[in-house]
């Protein structure tokens, strides 16, 4: 066992090592300051990185190469640009070092994207996504106010679960600048949908989601790192997460992860949203909004007849809604886990291509995704409306092919199963690790 932790340590020494001595560096080029680099030229940031609309998300970057993060995750109406532009460069490198011709074809993919719109959202296409929900609402709202039997209520629980679900992907796809290319009126609407609708913040999981898709499977030791999609307390899917796991409940926790996964997920996925996002938010107007989620939440349990199916109407409701985050995790649990600066020595493109798991469904299946079926496809190019993705993954699939590439899709029930599997197996190694 000890010979075991130390086989351990030694490889994460090794690759520590080689991945603080890859990609392009500053070179001592404005060695008191923070600074990016993005298509070749370093721009100092040291006055911007705490104001970055983003988040802190730009601080994972500092004194790397960012420029394939950057044109990912920013709007393309030259908002973005104008910023950059008004930073001050302070040197330059050699651009597209190491590039391989699939991160090269991916590129030249961005670039069609933009070109022949793809980018562009159809906003009649959300308009009607709006109106589903609003119709699920109503809907439940009916089955509450017009009934007086129990069960119907129970139903009205699984309908609020699914506009909770709904109306989540809509908040996804708000805070990724699908719909509105705008900060302000993204952020506008974000909180209505978010924080007033879905009862989480919306500048929460813009942050926190953000991270996740740049720093996609990585952790660091060093500074206590880790994606925010990557780690939980209650389980390891990964013998990187291991030292993660410090306690003996948590051990005890890692031999039946596998079985308390979707349950955990069930019962407290949304409860663990919302106090993670009251606990981060430092906004004044998030917890306006939380205050008119809550009203129209106790509002709405008023039309029922007393304590007891109030108590079942939430908890279906909720307990439904942790489905949303079990699709949230399994499209990358059962992937590798890196050291975060590995991730830098590594070409943007073929990482979030070889680090995500799509989930293989009919068309008429998509409304139940929200485009989270199509997570190579997100993560590549998070920007691109969810009508858009199924189009955008015969492109991508067909570079896949060209270059040997793996593409990675299973139906919902597999990846589901692979999720366990993978949760299962490292219960075994685990066992190895003399903690």
């Amino acid at each position: 066992m000890g010979a075991y932790k130390e086989h351990m340590e030694n490889v994460l020494t090794k690759r520590q090592k080689a991945a603080d001595s890859s990609g392009p560096t500053p070179n001592g080029l404005a060695a008191d300051r923070k600074v990016v680099g993005v298509a070749g030229k370093w721009y100092d940031v040291t006055t911007f990185v705490d104001r970055h609309p983003g988040g802190d998300v730009l601080k994972y970057f500092l004194n790397k190469d960012a420029t394939d993060v950057f044109r990912s995750s920013h709007p393309v109406s030259g908002v973005s640009e104008k910023y950059l532009k008004s930073l001050k460069v302070v040197g330059t490198y050699k651009y597209d070092f190491d590039a391989d011709p699939f991160n090269q074809d991916m590129r030249g993919l961005y670039e069609r994207l933009l070109k022949e719109g793809y980018y562009k959202p159809n906003l009649w296409w959300y308009a009607r996504k709006v109106a589903v929900c609003g119709l699920i609402f109503a809907a439940m709202l009916w089955l509450v106010v017009g009934f007086q039997q129990t069960w119907v209520h129970c139903l009205a629980g699984v309908l609020l679960a699914i506009f909770w679900q709904q109306i989540g992907f809509m908040m996804h796809d708000l805070m990724h600048h699908q719909i509105f290319e705008t900060q302000k009126v993204t952020n506008l609407v974000g909180t209505f949908v978010g924080s007033v609708c879905f009862g989480v913040s919306a500048n929460w999981w813009r942050d926190e989601h953000w991270v996740h898709h740049m720093l996609t499977n990585t952790i660091c030791y060093k500074t206590d790192f880790q994606d925010p999609q990557v780690f939980e307390p209650t389980w390891a899917q990964n013998v990187m997460l291991f030292p993660l796991m410090k306690t003996k409940f948590q051990a005890f926790l890692v031999q039946i992860q596998h079985i308390i996964f979707i349950p955990a997920c069930m019962i407290g996925g949304r409860l663990d949203a919302i106090i993670g996002s009251y606990k981060e938010e430092k906004e004044f107007r998030q917890y306006i909004a939380f205050g008119l989620h809550w009203m129209w939440m106790c509002a709405l349990l008023s039309l029922l007849p007393n304590w007891e199916e109030r108590a079942v109407f939430y908890a279906i409701a909720a307990f439904g809604e942790g489905l949303l985050h079990i699709q949230i995790l399994i499209n990358h649990y059962a992937k590798d886990i890196f050291l975060k600066d590995e991730l830098h020595q590594m070409e943007f493109y073929r990482y979030q291509t070889e680090q995500n798991i799509n989930i293989s469904n009919p068309w008429w299946m998509d409304w139940f995704h929200g485009g989270l079926n199509f997570h190579i496809e997100h993560h590549c190019f998070p920007r691109v409306p969810r009508h858009n993705l199924r189009k955008v993954g015969d492109m991508i699939q067909e570079i896949c092919r060209k270059h040997n590439v793996p593409y990675d899709s299973s139906p919902f029930t597999t990846v589901i199963w692979r999720t366990l599997n993978t949760l299962y197996n490292m219960k075994f190694l685990f066992k190895l690790d003399p903690r």
